[in-house]
């Protein structure tokens, strides 16, 4: 019997009356896994004894762990201390393999990835990523982001952060409005509880995002998230509608590019110290000059919508 440990960031009671009330894609995980065999337990990171828990199993997984990014600190001492513990576990039993695998997650959870993925040759929005504490007043950290571009349009948002969380749009960084002014303050103020990520506004969101979803190392399926009308977040929370894609209707530039950023993911992160790569879910967007433009990279507790599709596939990797 493959004992299987979800870890999550509040009671499971709380996400389970969450998932009561609206669908939630990873929700069906545990019950479907314990319908096969499996001794499925749901646990919280933050417990004394998780530790323990942890080195009881068989597989770990963060696919129930949404709401980490309220305790940035703590998650990050957390992933440490569980690795520390695998690496050194000199008691002969076998350890558990942590999916995604600790490295990844730890690379994963702050939005500064995308400068390396940049780096590694990818195509992101224009991006910088300061610390906005060290600015004074909004009025300083203003003169900053004009820095960055004089006007127009531009996204803010904590380096640190899921599903637009804190995430803000500027209208014209020429023209800061009091909400605008407000929510600079806060940043000096330290309540984004991580770095600022600056991001040239892509218009072409109004067309949708695409996910990639890859499960073991295949690609499993794609989702458009369209936003509602005058809104640049696709999530369904704010409007957002989401639809199963069939493949042939992806180019073959940016299914090319998607690949390539998929083979990057696994020879960096394929295997590590403890555990591998499963799943990841590869955002971006399409336009007509540029074949994929990344957006983001979700490798921890990702939508990965197997209500549409890829449920099998997910159970069976957790079962391997």
């Amino acid at each position: 019997m493959k004992r299987i440990l979800f870890l999550t960031t509040v009671p499971p009671e709380i996400i389970e009356g969450y998932v009561a009330s609206k669908e939630w894609s990873n929700d069906m995980l545990p019950s479907r896994l314990s319908e096969r065999g499996a001794l499925v337990t749901i646990k919280r990171w933050t417990d004394e004894d998780i530790i323990s828990a942890i080195m009881g199993s068989d597989l770990v997984t963060f696919l129930w762990a949404e709401d980490y990014i309220q305790h940035p600190t703590a998650f990050e001492k957390f992933l440490k201390n569980t690795k520390a513990t695998i690496e050194t576990n000199t008691k002969g039993a076998s350890s558990p393999c942590v999916m995604n695998h600790i490295d990844l997650v730890q690379w994963n959870m702050d939005k500064k990835y995308l400068l390396g993925m940049q780096a590694a040759g990818f195509d992101i929005p224009a991006t910088e990523i300061i610390d906005a504490e060290e600015f004074a007043s909004a009025s300083a950290l203003h003169r900053r982001l004009q820095g960055f571009q004089s006007s127009g349009s531009i996204v803010l948002k904590p380096s640190v952060s899921a599903s637009s969380n804190n995430t803000r749009l500027i209208a014209d960084v020429s023209a800061l409005s009091p909400d605008d002014i407000s929510y600079l303050e806060s940043c000096t103020k330290g309540h984004l509880r991580s770095a600022l990520v600056i991001q040239k506004f892509e218009s072409t969101i109004a067309m949708g995002e695409y996910s990639f979803i890859f499960i073991g190392e295949q690609l499993s399926h794609v989702v458009l998230k369209a936003p509602k009308r005058g809104e640049f977040r696709c999530q369904e929370d704010f409007g957002g509608q989401t639809s199963l894609i069939s493949l042939s209707e992806i180019g073959e530039r940016s299914l090319s590019v998607v690949n390539l950023i998929f083979d990057f993911l696994r020879t960096r992160f394929g295997n590590g110290s403890t555990g591998k790569l499963g799943y990841v879910r590869i955002d971006g967007l399409v336009t007509d000059d540029r074949a994929f433009v990344l957006m983001e990279i979700e490798a921890i507790e990702p939508h990965l919508y197997l209500e549409k599709a890829g449920l099998e596939d997910m159970l069976s990797l957790l079962l391997k």
